[in-house]
């Protein structure tokens, strides 16, 4: 039976105060799928690239036709400006789970699976009390289940 500590991967640390276009450059960078948010050195939240597709708080995102390499708009160019405007003024703060469903270093690899399929959470912080010790993705308990190699 495998425990977190033994699949757990170097946490992405971000700063609640990163701007939105920041984490999404870091974290596709990285070819990562989030990072935890950090704020004195406590946890209060993580951010996910489905929470940079999908979040309540999106502002529209304007559509656009593409023709021979040329970007057209197909909404008002001044409705367009605004809303990437907004969209870029978005920090990790305004994206991020609060509160998230953490586990210990001890948690059952089994049991980590079930949390991930019934709360539908792709990252799952590994703390040791308050100590951000690193995080499984729903990539690490694939390996696990298969008994895979990192990279395979």
């Amino acid at each position: 039976m495998q425990l977190a500590k033994e699949l757990m991967q170097e946490a992405i640390v971000v700063d609640p105060d990163l701007p939105v276009v920041g984490l999404a450059r870091r974290l596709l960078g990285q070819k990562a799928d989030g990072a935890c948010v950090l704020k004195d050195g406590k946890l209060v939240g993580v951010v996910t690239t489905m929470d940079l597709v999908f979040q309540e708080k999106n502002p529209h995102i304007p559509h656009f036709l593409t023709i021979m390499d040329s970007i057209i708009p197909l909404e008002a160019p001044q409705k367009v400006k605004k809303e990437l405007e907004k969209i870029a003024g978005m920090f990790v703060k305004d994206i991020m789970t609060e509160d998230p469903i953490i586990v210990s270093p001890e948690t059952k690899v089994s049991d980590i699976a079930t949390t991930m399929v019934e709360k539908h959470i792709t990252l799952l912080p590994v703390l040791d009390g308050e100590l951000l010790l690193g995080v499984i993705t729903k990539s690490d308990v694939i390996r696990a289940a298969f008994h895979l190699e990192a990279g395979e």
